[in-house]
């Protein structure tokens, strides 16, 4: 991932090649793993062929992306089965849903290179299809692909550069904490719209028109990429609806393998503690630096969590994420933290690359 930084790309070339390198890894380490516990349980029915020293306890279910409830058992020991019904739990898992792919046949360079081009981050034996390609579709996604591309470059280009830029040269000049508010809250409202629009179209970029393109390509049938976040009522069921792909990775790869060993509190510590230091990578790809601003504020949203869900603000529009309305709160709140979030990361060294560059027509106090 350093590679970028010593060849000095530009941030857009830094963070396309850093969430690819991301999603790459976590495929990979979704497809190593899953295969992993299917070899220890075709191990397993192959050892019930001497009933006598083969293991009885209950087959281990590999954590499935569905959303809703997760049903674990903890560290608590797994009951014991009769050997019948301990053969048939393991013989299905090693089964797709649909039945039509078994582990190993599964094991080919088509079925891994099928899967990188999969719109997923969990592996799975076997994905439902769609019968064909539906050429237009995958056109028409394709060029809203390059017009939101088009359209984030204008509104980055002309309503958020050069706020940043004139607040950065305006830093350098101030001479009292009370000029220094000021500018932070005069910058942050130039950004408040601008940044809902990025945030608007990288959502759409992403989670409408790529992964829909490459759903098409693959005819991959499960388009559920996002659900109705914009609706959402805590800090916690924003996470789980805005990215469907990594919730269902970090569900199944971080938070289950957690929860097999540790307290529900502190695998769901880890699985937010790991997203928001891969949200961090990606804006140290934007900004040069490594500051954890945007580390904290998404750890805040554990805290935050905590007090929505109290019977003083459960259910209330007032102090919720549901603030204004329950269409429109979310969204408020999220460009004010990562307009506050770039501001101060811009602030701590008075400049978007680490050094002062004064622009020619920068307006000093």
């Amino acid at each position: 991932m350093d590679w970028p930084f010593i060849n000095d790309w530009t941030w857009t070339a830094q963070v396309y090649i850093t969430l690819h390198t991301l999603a790459l890894l976590m495929k990979m380490h979704s497809y190593a793993f899953y295969n992993g516990h299917l070899s220890e349980t075709q191990r397993r029915l192959r050892a019930l062929d001497n009933p006598s020293t083969a293991s009885r306890e209950s087959a281990y279910r590999y954590p499935t992306t569905v959303t809703g409830p997760y049903n674990d058992t903890g560290s608590e020991e797994r009951e014991k089965e009769d050997v019948g019904t301990l053969r048939e739990d393991l013989a299905m898992e090693l089964i797709s849903p649909l039945g039509r792919a078994t582990y190993p046949q599964n094991l080919t360079a088509w079925n891994f290179c099928d899967y990188l081009l999969c719109p997923t981050l969990c592996y799975e034996l076997e994905y439902p299809r769609t019968e064909k390609i539906q050429w237009t579709e995958l056109i028409a996604k394709t060029l809203a692909v390059f017009g939101c591309i088009f359209l984030l470059t204008i509104t980055s280009e002309e309503f958020i550069l050069p706020v940043m830029i004139d607040s950065a040269a305006r830093l350098e000049h101030v001479e009292s904490l009370s000029e220094t508010a000021l500018i932070l809250a005069e910058s942050i409202s130039l950004l408040l719209f601008p940044f809902m629009i990025t945030f608007l179209l990288v959502f759409l970029v992403i989670f409408e028109y790529v992964l829909g393109a490459f759903a098409e390509i693959t005819c991959f049938a499960d388009r559920h990429f996002y659900s109705d976040w914009w609706n959402s009522t805590d800090w916690l069921e924003f996470s789980r609806e805005w990215n469907i792909p990594v919730h269902h990775f970090f569900r199944r790869h971080v938070y289950g393998a957690s929860r097999r060993h540790l307290s529900r509190p502190m695998a769901t510590l880890i699985t937010f503690l790991i997203s928001a230091i891969a949200h961090e990578l990606v804006m140290a790809c934007i900004t040069k630096k490594v500051r954890g601003f945007g580390l904290v504020a998404q750890m805040m949203q554990l805290p935050i969590v905590l007090v929505q869900r109290t019977k003083w603000v459960k259910g209330k529009k007032v102090f919720n994420v549901s603030m204004l309305s329950k269409r429109h709160g979310a969204s408020e709140i999220l460009k004010l933290a990562i307009a506050e979030c770039v501001f101060l990361d811009l602030y701590d060294t008075r400049s978007l690359d680490g050094e002062f560059h004064a622009p020619v027509n920068s307006r000093l106090p």
